[in-house]
């Protein structure tokens, strides 16, 4: 994984940052200015900080990533204990 340095301690992954980079010079002058965005976003409402998460967390290209946010953060011994108690009702 490559890695572009910032600052002294602020590290970017070069892929992701090229990739964003295309994304963003379609809707916005520079990646500096789409940073600027952000942060001013996340000072007025701090919860797009869940949702940026959630999004970047999301598994694409396969079956499974379909299901992220479908079924839960629930392991699967809780998984279990709540079938079995459905089984008993």
């Amino acid at each position: 994984m490559n890695i572009v340095k910032v600052r002294k301690n602020f590290l970017l992954d070069k892929e992701t940052v090229e990739k964003a980079q295309e994304i963003i010079l379609k809707q916005h002058k520079s990646l500096t200015e789409a940073i600027t965005l952000y942060l001013k976003a996340v000072v007025k409402d701090p919860t797009v900080l869940q949702t940026i998460e959630q999004r970047a967390k999301k598994r694409t290209g396969a079956f499974i990533g379909i299901l992220d946010g479908e079924i839960g953060d629930k392991t699967y011994k809780e998984m279990k204990k709540e079938a079995l108690r459905h089984k008993v009702d």
